[in-house]
């Protein structure tokens, strides 16, 4: 057998297995709850709103940044393993090339805040990460951005800030209240806010006269932020909520004791006040030895919620 045939199997045993650790890899982050995928440039690019880019040229790369893909985010993990079959005749190629140090040409790469996107090359990353390469070589075009993202986040986490990226340029806010402090930590529930206020413009409104001026959206948040939203929390703050919910964010609790209204008005019959919601939301939760176990389940009971809300709409 010649040094050729020698790489080659090397190449093939090692392509498997770092397939067999993206597989181990997989099912640990699936046992603690989170994500192994790598990032989506496309989603990304999107929630953000980019289109403005810079090409910055040929530069050295620290790999550990490189964390998403242009087209190949569902073939490797976030840490560029392979996890498909299919690719171990191209990523065995690579490897047998690299490892008889044959120079490949950089591999091109977007840039969004300080993390990083193959366009072309997933294959050369994912076989210098896997053989401890630090640094790759990349052709480098940068996505303009004011928002911090850093490879050290959580793939939730960057597409919850793309959600109140969002949230504040479809309200004008970010504008017109520049010291604006919202902040969610759960996916999705800035589609809640968009709705309250939506609902508000909808009642604006239906209470103008014929001849007078329509409330636009941008107009509407701007009254549900200063006439809903800051004397919500100015209870959820003097009631001391936020101390009895750790590691949770002032608008978290607006949503949460929002939803829990809207199912006490329904238990009820007739429209409750914030203020009764969130004290009966503080004496329901806070005060259980188990509180932070129904913490985590509080979302699931507010879908629950949602879901008998709609039905009773719908009867």
């Amino acid at each position: 057998m010649d040094n050729y045939e020698i790489v080659n199997n090397v190449s093939n045993q090692e392509f498997e297995s770092a397939r067999f650790m993206s597989l181990l890899t997989s099912l640990k982050y699936f046992l603690i709850g989170r994500n192994n995928e790598l990032l989506s440039f496309e989603k990304i690019k999107k929630g953000f709103e980019l289109y403005k880019q810079k090409y910055l040229g040929v530069q050295t790369i620290p790999i550990d940044v490189i964390v998403g893909s242009f087209d190949r985010y569902k073939d490797f993990d976030r840490y560029f393993l392979p996890k498909k079959v299919h690719l171990q005749q191209r990523w065995a190629k690579i490897h047998n090339l690299i490892a008889r140090d044959v120079i490949l040409p950089p591999v091109k790469l977007y840039k969004i805040g300080e993390i990083y996107f193959v366009i072309d090359g997933n294959h050369r990353v994912s076989v210098s990460k896997k053989l401890g390469v630090k640094y790759i070589d990349s052709e480098v075009t940068e996505f303009i951005t004011d928002i911090c993202i850093t490879p050290n986040m959580d793939p939730k986490e960057i597409f919850i800030l793309a959600e109140r990226e969002k949230f504040l340029n479809i309200t004008g806010l970010k504008q017109n209240r520049p010291e604006i402090k919202i902040r969610i930590t759960v996916p999705g529930q800035y589609d809640f806010l968009l709705s309250q206020i939506n609902k508000l413009m909808v009642q604006l409104n239906e209470n103008k006269k014929a001849d007078e001026k329509l409330t636009a959206f941008k107009e509407t948040s701007l009254i549900w932020y200063d006439h809903i939203y800051l004397p919500a929390i100015e209870i959820i703050k003097n009631y001391g909520i936020l101390e009895k919910f750790p590691n949770r964010t002032k608008t978290d609790l607006y949503v949460w004791i929002n939803e829990h209204k809207r199912y006490l008005s329904l238990k009820y019959g007739r429209e409750v006040v914030i203020k009764f919601a969130a004290k009966d939301f503080l004496h329901r939760y806070s005060k259980n030895p188990f509180r932070r176990f129904k913490l985590r389940l509080i979302n699931l009971k507010y879908r629950n919620y949602k879901n008998f809300y709609n039905r009773k709409l719908n009867e």
